[in-house]
């Protein structure tokens, strides 16, 4: 092949990468400040096994700037003597106490905004947090939610 056409097709195959490249969107839960979590609560996760009727559901939101995670958790069905959220490797697994969200929780609703520090933000976007609901007769827990982030619509 002659010279000319070399440089004519590598020149081709240039525009043609630059193409695909420019047209890769940079977009996603990276880029905003606020990235939104759920967890869905009850029996089955728990560690120990527990078996309860009751259920909740957790809404999470993290903003990445003030490292501010802002929950709201509502459960029915039980009686807890505190929500907490634990951190565990593997998920599946018990883990300790990462912080107390109600101590004594009165209704069937806890909302308020935990600081978080690098390492918790990391275990929060791995998905080793949980909501943890312990009550007098399930003391490591009667309900459970694993923290996962939310699917990104585009």
């Amino acid at each position: 092949m002659k010279k000319p056409m070399k440089q004519f097709l590598l020149l081709i195959a240039g525009v043609v990468m630059l193409g695909f490249v420019s047209s890769c969107s940079d977009e996603g839960p990276h880029k905003d400040d606020i990235v939104k979590f759920s967890a869905v609560i009850n029996s089955s996760p728990t560690v120990p096994k527990a078996t309860s009727s009751g259920q909740g559901t957790g809404v999470f939101e993290y903003n990445k700037a003030t490292m501010e995670l802002k929950y709201n958790i509502t459960y029915q069905n039980v009686t807890p003597t505190s929500v907490n959220i634990h951190s565990a490797n593997p998920a599946w697994e018990a883990g300790p106490i990462l912080f107390p969200l109600a101590s004594k929780p009165t209704g069937n609703q806890v909302q308020g905004t935990q600081k978080l520090n690098t390492e918790q933000q990391t275990m929060l976007i791995l998905g080793m947090l949980y909501v943890n609901i312990p009550t007098a007769q399930n003391v490591f827990g009667e309900i459970r939610g694993q923290i996962i982030a939310d699917k990104f619509e585009e």
